[in-house]
């Protein structure tokens, strides 16, 4: 049960220092962008599909790298469930006390970090 608490810590560290919200907020931007350049009147069709084509890309690409550091931020959790499938006593997940008790530590754990990082970040 340690195991999956520290695989959480580690999975909240990693999505506090690795750029998620960036990135997503990249892909959104590249997405809005697409949909203005649909609507938009007065331009010609072939420019139109030409834009899309490139944009299409661009969102691929902003899309995918989303994906892997959201795979990346993922990894202790996922390391830790595949150890267990190997051997489930290492870590326990079906004791439904232990996991009531790691509910309110580890979101009150990512509060604290939140909180922590935002007023260090202030000054």
């Amino acid at each position: 049960m340690i195991l999956l608490f520290v695989a959480i810590i580690a999975v909240i560290e990693l999505a506090r220092r690795l750029p998620l919200i960036p990135a997503f907020r990249e892909m959104s931007a590249c997405s809005a962008r697409s949909m203005r350049l649909v609507s938009r009147r007065g331009v010609s069709e072939w420019c139109k599909e030409r834009a899309m084509r490139i944009l299409a890309l661009r969102l691929l690409g902003a899309s995918l790298w989303a994906g892997a550091l959201l795979v990346l931020a993922a990894s202790p959790l996922l390391l830790t469930v595949a150890i267990a499938t190997a051997d489930p006593r290492i870590i326990e997940m079906g004791d439904w006390r232990a996991r009531l008790w790691m509910l309110p530590l580890t979101l009150s754990y990512a509060l604290l970090r939140w909180q922590i990082g935002r007023r260090v970040r202030a000054r």
